[in-house]
């Protein structure tokens, strides 16, 4: 089971590094248009915030799938080993509970969302589509600190 969460994470560091590329890409695109021709692409901004939104919370999972979120460690550096499991057990269950309990009220929003069928102003994007990625990065991240406990 570990090893194939390894796998879905390499694969979508992958992907998330393929989605940045084009990211930059477009946000070049964009100023040469708007400084060489004078020409603004409105939709553009809006699709590099929205991808960002996807980047980072979907980025989240892998960086929790290989244990490299930031943390303050400087006092669980001096516990013993005893302690320190202990610690980290309490680290994996207040992790999966904050992600659950925010990913919850994620759903509400998201549900809102939907049924209003709310849309971005320039791109006309569905707001729910792009609150999913909130909603799956912070299930993924609850799921890891789940697995880490088992």
């Amino acid at each position: 089971m570990k090893n194939m969460v390894a796998m879905f994470a390499r694969c979508l560091t992958t992907a998330l590094a393929l989605i940045l590329v084009v990211m930059v890409l477009l946000n070049c695109l964009g100023v040469v248009l708007r400084y060489v021709w004078g020409v603004s692409l409105l939709w553009l901004d809006e699709s590099l915030v929205f991808s960002m939104v996807v980047l980072v919370f979907l980025g989240a999972i892998s960086v929790s799938q290989e244990d490299r979120h930031l943390r303050m460690s400087l006092i669980a550096d001096t516990l013993p080993p005893s302690a320190l499991k202990a610690v980290k057990v309490f680290e994996h269950l207040l992790t999966a509970g904050t992600c659950l309990f925010v990913a919850w009220y994620s759903v509400l929003g998201i549900s809102r969302l939907f049924a209003r069928g709310t849309r971005s102003n320039m791109g006309e994007v569905p707001l729910w589509l792009v609150q999913s990625a909130v909603l799956v990065g912070l299930l993924g991240i609850a799921f890891v600190a789940l697995l880490r406990l088992f």
